[in-house]
């Protein structure tokens, strides 16, 4: 199949069903951020071509939302308080506004994790029980 973008009868209809006009993003943007931009894509093309090509469509500007509710945890820890061995993280659990700061949050809930995950793993070899019982322990947690 083709891409919509790559069959003009199919672009229009799309752009109407879906509420995206065309624009020129160099004139709603600042110099810098069209100076970035075009940098990026230029630096992003050297690896993919074609991503820069005439037949390319770039959408903007990204939401800031997040999410409406927060899965409440351990300050420390980051387990969830009253279901034990949950580790709510990123913006899906209320803990971030967008793909950095939900990045920054996974590697903190990582961080926390990992001395569980190395515990519970520990603890189990320590016990004698075959290596396949350590995966199911920790997967109990």
């Amino acid at each position: 199949p083709r891409w919509p973008r790559d069959d003009p009868e199919m672009a229009p209809r799309l752009r109407e069903t879906i509420g995206v006009a065309a624009a020129p993003l160099h004139e709603l943007y600042p110099p810098p951020l069209t100076a970035a931009l075009r940098d990026g894509m230029r630096a992003f093309a050297a690896s993919f071509p074609g991503f820069d090509g005439q037949a390319a469509l770039l959408h903007g500007v990204e939401t800031r939302t997040s999410a409406p509710v927060q899965v409440s945890r351990d300050h420390e820890t980051c387990e969830a308080l009253g279901l034990r061995g949950l580790f709510p993280a990123g913006e899906g659990a209320g803990y971030a506004g967008g793909i950095v700061s939900a990045a920054v949050d996974g590697i903190r809930v990582a961080e926390a994790l990992l001395p569980v995950l190395v515990g519970g793993i520990a603890a189990v070899r320590a016990s004698g029980a075959p290596s396949g019982a350590a995966q199911e322990e920790v997967g109990q947690r």
